[in-house]
């Protein structure tokens, strides 16, 4: 990192240009192509700033006192240095893949198809793709609308195609189209944009990541024959808003293989390593043999590599068997305790006062903690009404993590903030909040979610609501669940292992 770090500050201090100053860290290292990706390219992230006093940057890229050990260059006050932009690069989703996890993508890719001599990364940054594409042989293009990015990958990849454009534009087609998507949530996409995608893609739908269109132009120009590798957010492979895509695919593409769910080096993320064919015709799953229509049969056709041939038909027997949770209850979330001036400490407090109700957030409920929150619906981010929270009702943890369903009775009062979610007994609910809470606690309706969604973090009012409930439990809830639904004891062992605490990390 010296020597890049070295270099950026020469340039920075010439030219006051952060794509020149990028540039020279790459050349100063281009002898390893793979420490031009991950030391310059962490540079060419960064924005360029003027120290307001004299300083030094370590390895991590943190301002240090000017005599610190740890720093590895000084700079004094007034000069340029290569600040963090993570507010940049959240805007712009721009996460860089590290060298190995790129890699793995791309020898996946080439499995079984060695003759494939082109690559294609979209949004290519500072190349990392490119380099392991080039490794493996075959020529490479790339694009990205970030010039200092760019700037490096010609320093990776001499031989490189490269242009400066906006993946959605199009271009030239690729045997291999390989690459990380931009992770941009709907609060940080340019309303412009999102409409322009919805028109172009009709079944977009939801508050969709960019990840999502994306990967949709990049299956575009992959070439007859080709391959499409993708690195994707776990939520786009099974969460609701991605699932007109994962429809695309398993009704008009060959997926080589259903991804496991990994962390994305660096972030708190979870993410799936992709790769289909486009224009070959469904095939059965690997690993499992699972038919692509079965998939589809489910809702959200979530990308569940544990799912297996007759899940779904196990599933189909025990909805013929119930009623849905939400025929007999109300479900909704917490409240959001804070809105757009200011966040939920100015609501919250620790003892109670004028005009304070009770409440408690998951952690601070389910620790037996309760704090009070100052009753100002106007002030509250989609305000609910106390009515709701008032008398007996289950309280169900909303973030789940890999844990089972965590579930917890109120009779008290308490508001529960949105990282709960609120099940209470309708006027015709024939059973008490008790009850309702042993059901939801059961491994077997923990695998029959786990059926219907996939393996998500997330539990969501209407994953509750579509809960199978058994006709003839409502009238005997102390029956057991797996013989209401009619399953035999292999079945029922299936949801067990479905079930989030069997299933493992």
């Amino acid at each position: 990192m010296k020597q890049a770090l070295t270099a950026w500050l020469a340039a920075a201090a010439a030219t006051e240009d952060p794509v020149q100053a990028a540039r020279a860290a790459a050349e100063a290292v281009a002898g390893d192509p793979w420490r031009v990706v991950t030391t310059a390219g962490r540079l060419a992230r960064c924005r360029l700033d003027h120290a307001e006093r004299d300083l030094s940057l370590g390895a991590a890229l943190r301002p240090l006192r000017s005599d610190s050990p740890r720093g590895l260059v000084r700079v004094p006050r007034g000069a340029p240095y290569p600040a963090s932009d993570v507010a940049g690069r959240r805007r712009r989703g721009a996460w860089d893949t590290s060298p190995e996890m790129a890699r793995r993508l791309v020898d996946m890719a080439l499995t079984g198809r060695p003759r494939l001599s082109t690559a294609l990364d979209p949004a290519c940054g500072p190349g990392v793709f490119l380099v392991a594409a080039s490794e493996r042989g075959l020529h490479v293009t790339g694009a990205d609308l970030d010039a200092a990015a760019l700037a490096v990958a010609r320093v990776a990849v001499p031989a490189a195609e490269l242009v400066q454009a906006d993946a959605f534009q199009g271009g030239e087609l690729a045997e291999l189209v390989v690459g990380n998507p931009p992770f941009v949530p709907p609060e940080r996409q340019d309303k412009a944009l999102r409409r322009a995608l919805r028109a172009r893609y009709d079944w977009l739908e939801g508050r969709f990541d960019l990840a999502v269109p994306f990967a949709a132009a990049a299956s575009e120009r992959v070439a007859p024959g080709g391959r499409l590798a993708l690195v994707l957010p776990w939520s786009v492979l099974v969460e609701r808003y991605g699932r007109g895509l994962r429809r695309q695919w398993l009704r008009g593409a060959r997926i080589k293989a259903l991804p496991e769910r990994e962390r994305f080096p660096g972030a708190s993320v979870y993410v799936g390593l992709l790769v289909l064919q486009p224009d070959a015709s469904p095939a059965p799953l690997a690993p499992s043999g699972l038919e692509p229509s079965e998939l589809l049969e489910l809702e959200d056709a979530p990308f569940d590599r544990h799912l297996r041939p007759g899940d779904v038909a196990l599933l189909r027997t025990a909805q013929a068997r119930s009623r849905p949770l939400a025929s007999c209850c109300v479900i909704d979330t917490g409240v959001v305790a804070h809105g757009p001036d200011g966040g939920k400490r100015r609501l919250i407090r620790d003892h109670a006062g004028p005009g304070t109700v009770p409440f408690a957030d998951a952690r601070q409920f389910f620790s037996g903690e309760v704090l009070h929150l100052t009753w100002e619906p106007d002030r509250m981010h989609r305000p609910k009404s106390l009515e709701l929270f008032a008398g007996e009702k289950v309280l169900v943890q909303r973030l789940r993590g890999d844990g089972p369903i965590r579930v917890g009775v109120d009779a008290t009062g308490l508001v529960p903030g949105h990282t709960l979610l609120v099940v209470k007994p309708g006027p015709d609910c024939p059973v008490d909040a008790a009850a309702l809470a042993r059901l939801l606690s059961d491994p077997i309706t923990a695998g029959l979610v786990r059926l219907a969604r996939g393996r998500r973090l997330d539990l969501y009012p209407r994953d509750l609501g579509a809960v199978c409930v058994p006709d003839i439990w409502w009238r005997d809830p102390g029956r057991p669940l797996g013989a209401g639904l009619g399953l035999t004891r292999a079945q029922v062992k299936r949801l067990q292992a479905l079930a989030p605490e069997a299933a493992g990390p």
